[in-house]
């Protein structure tokens, strides 16, 4: 993927840097379908199916673990580019396992859930499973949000416009173009025309006031690991996982299946 969007920009840019965020959609968005929507066929057994209305018209698939009692922590897990729910079951089960409620939802396209994705309703999907929680009466206080990789964006967004009790973000980054840059080693890239499909984390993480965990790996391979510590530097209470050893698609589930992040996680409350 990254070899093919490195291609895309450097060709986007002979013809004309106002074209890149009209081409790279087909490279960010990587919607799968569900096939088998029973949870306990994923290895939740104790969650639910649930259905979040978002937007006017779209329905998001999602699965619900109730957390243990009525004061445990509820993840709520906004998951990156690819696939669906199923692939992040294990991490659900994992977080279920060490005490923590989850909520676990797909975007518009994604899974069995209506519509189709694109940048803005990534956020307004994002909002509208928080919602859902509050609805399901749990409290602020009780919510960390967990934003992977694309899922960043939504996540940060989310978090600075809600009430929470922390913010957690896997493979983060500044933004799509500053990543690539600092990825391709290409300083112009920051200035080039990209009204659109920014993912402009760090404008959000500049008003965040909540505890931020960062996830990181020296040996991503997608996000450079200095991007990862400029975002961290626009936030005032930036906590750190490193988990050396783990590529991009690997890290949130491998910090899970260690334990690692129940700890981390619990630190923030």
């Amino acid at each position: 993927m990254l070899r093919r969007l490195i291609l895309l920009v450097l060709l986007a840019a002979l013809l004309g840097g106002a074209t890149v965020s009209v081409w790279i959609p087909a490279f960010i968005y990587r919607p799968a379908p569900l096939a088998r929507p029973d949870p306990a066929a994923w290895g939740l057994p104790t969650a639910r199916v649930v259905t979040i209305r978002s937007g006017p018209s779209d329905r998001l698939f999602a699965w619900w673990v109730p957390p243990p009692n009525q004061w445990a922590p509820v993840a709520l897990i906004i998951h990156g580019r690819s696939a669906n729910v199923s692939t992040r079951a294990p991490i659900a089960a994992k977080l279920s396992a060490d005490g923590f409620g989850v909520l676990l939802f797909d975007y518009r396209g994604y899974g069995r859930s209506t519509g189709r994705s694109n940048e803005a309703s990534l956020s307004v999907d994002s909002l509208a499973a928080y919602a859902w929680l509050r609805q399901a009466g749990v409290q602020p206080r009780q919510i960390v949000v967990i934003g992977q990789s694309l899922g960043d964006a939504p996540a940060a967004q989310l978090s600075a416009s809600r009430p929470i009790r922390a913010l957690a973000l896997v493979s983060p980054f500044t933004s799509l173009p500053g990543a690539l840059a600092d990825r391709l080693h290409l300083d112009g890239l920051r200035y080039m025309p990209w009204p659109r499909n920014r993912f402009d984390v760090e404008a959000s993480a500049r008003r965040l006031d909540v505890p931020v965990l960062f996830i990181v790996s020296r040996d991503d391979g997608l996000v450079p690991y200095d991007n990862s510590r400029k975002l961290a530097a626009s936030v005032s209470d930036a906590r750190w996982l490193e988990a050396d050893g783990y590529r991009h698609d690997g890290l949130l589930a491998a910090a899970a299946k260690t334990g690692r992040l129940s700890q981390a996680l619990k630190a923030l409350f």
